[in-house]
C-alpha cells in the first residue's frame, strides 16, 4: 500500500527535532558515500517552470517535483521509492516539508559553524522560510532577542508581533537592514529577493551568515562584499551551488571569491570548519537538494505515530516484469 501525507497534516505533526535527525543522517551518508545525487532538471513553461530532482539515499531512492508559475507560486510533491522492489511506498505534498527541511539543514550548519548559542539573530525576510526558520533556531538556541527586517513595514511589523506571541520572545521590527544586523553574531537571510538585501560593510566581526536565498541564477541575497568577506563558505551541496546560486556563481566569476574557501556541510560534520585568513565572517550558503528530501520523507515514514495518521492507497504502480518472467507467468500450466 502507498501512504500520502498531507501537508497541513505535516504542518501540525512534524517535529524540529526528527528533521534535524533526518537530514543529519542524509549528510552523514552522503560523506560516507552512500548516496546518489544527479543535477536537477528545469524546464521552462513559459509562465515559470518545472523541476524533477532524483536522488539514492542507502534503501530509499524516490524525487521532487516542483512548479512554479510567476505571480502565482510553487507547489511541491515527493515521491519515496523502496530500491530493492521498486514500489512507491509514500507521497508528500511537500511545501511543509520542504520549509522543515531547510530550516533543519541551517540548524545542521548553525551548530557545527557557530561556536556559542547565541541569544540574539538578525533575520532579513518575514516570508514562508522566514517563519519556519525562527521556529526552527528558537528551539535550538536559547534566543531572546531578534531583530527582523523585510521592505514592507507593515508586513515586518505584524511579523514582529505574530512571533513573538507564538515563541515567546522579543521580535522587534528594524526599520532598516543594517539595523537588523548591527552587532549580530548570527544573521538568517531568508528571502527570494532579485538584488542582494544586505551591505557587508554592516556584518560584524566574526558574524555567521546563514543564507538560504538565490537558488536560482536570476535570485541575490548575498552582496559581493559580504562574500569577499568570507573566511569559508559552508554549502549544502558545492556543485549545485556553484551551478544554480547567483550569489556564488557571480561572486566566483568576479573574482571576489575564492572557490577554495567552499567547504561541503558533510565534510564539515565529519572534520570541522576550517576558516582561512584574510576574512572575517563565515557564510552558509545552501540551494536545496532532494537528497534532503528524501531524508526527511523516510524518517517520516519510518515514524509509526505519523504513518499511523497517514492516508492510505492502493498499489498506484503495477510492475511490469522482466520478459523472461512475463512469459513464465503466461505459459504457466493451469
Amino acid at each position: 500500500m502507498t501512504l500520502f501525507y498531507d501537508g497541513a497534516f505535516l504542518e501540525k505533526s512534524l517535529s524540529a527535532d526528527l528533521a534535524i535527525r533526518a537530514v543529519a543522517a542524509g549528510f552523514d551518508a552522503e560523506a560516507a558515500g552512500k548516496t546518489r545525487l544527479p543535477p536537477r532538471i528545469d524546464t521552462p513553461t513559459g509562465q515559470g517552470f518545472i523541476r524533477v530532482m532524483p536522488a539514492v539515499f542507502d534503501d530509499v531512492m524516490g524525487l521532487k517535483v516542483m512548479t512554479l508559475v510567476e505571480g502565482l507560486g510553487n507547489r511541491y510533491l515527493v515521491l519515496l521509492y523502496d530500491v530493492r522492489s521498486g514500489g512507491l511506498l509514500a507521497l508528500f505534498d511537500a511545501d511543509e516539508l520542504t520549509r522543515v527541511r531547510t530550516a533543519a539543514v541551517t540548524a545542521l550548519a548553525g551548530i557545527a559553524m557557530v561556536d556559542s548559542p547565541p541569544t540574539k539573530l538578525g533575520l532579513i525576510g518575514t516570508g514562508f522560510e522566514a517563519v519556519g526558520h525562527l521556529r526552527m533556531l528558537a528551539g535550538l538556541w536559547p534566543l531572546e532577542d531578534v531583530m527582523v527586517y523585510s521592505p514592507n513595514a507593515q508586513r515586518r511589523g505584524r511579523f514582529a508581533e505574530l512571533m513573538s506571541r507564538e515563541l515567546g520572545i522579543s521580535v522587534t521590527a528594524a526599520a532598516s537592514s543594517g539595523e537588523a544586523l548591527r552587532g549580530q553574531s548570527v544573521v538568517v537571510l531568508a528571502t527570494k529577493a532579485k538584488v542582494p538585501v544586505i551591505d557587508g560593510s554592516d556584518l560584524a566581526p566574526g558574524a555567521v551568515v546563514l543564507s538560504i536565498g538565490s537558488t536560482r541564477l536570476d535570485l541575490r541575497e548575498l552582496d559581493n562584499a559580504s562574500l569577499a568577506r568570507a573566511s569559508v563558505v559552508v554549502v549544502d551541496d558545492p556543485e549545485m551551488v556553484k551551478l544554480e546560486s547567483a550569489d556564488i556563481a557571480e561572486t566566483i566569476a568576479a573574482g571576489l571569491l575564492d572557490p577554495e574557501r567552499i567547504q561541503a556541510l558533510s565534510a564539515c560534520r565529519r572534520d570541522g570548519v576550517t576558516r582561512r585568513s584574510g576574512g572575517d565572517v563565515s557564510i552558509f550558503k545552501s540551494v536545496g537538494t532532494a537528497l534532503q528530501d528524501l531524508a526527511l520523507a523516510r524518517a517520516i515514514y519510518r515514524d509509526e505515530s505519523l504513518r499511523a495518521q497517514a492516508v492510505g492507497l492502493p498499489e498506484l504502480t503495477r510492475l511490469k516484469p522482466f520478459s523472461a518472467k512475463a512469459f513464465e507467468a503466461v505459459e504457466a500450466p493451469a
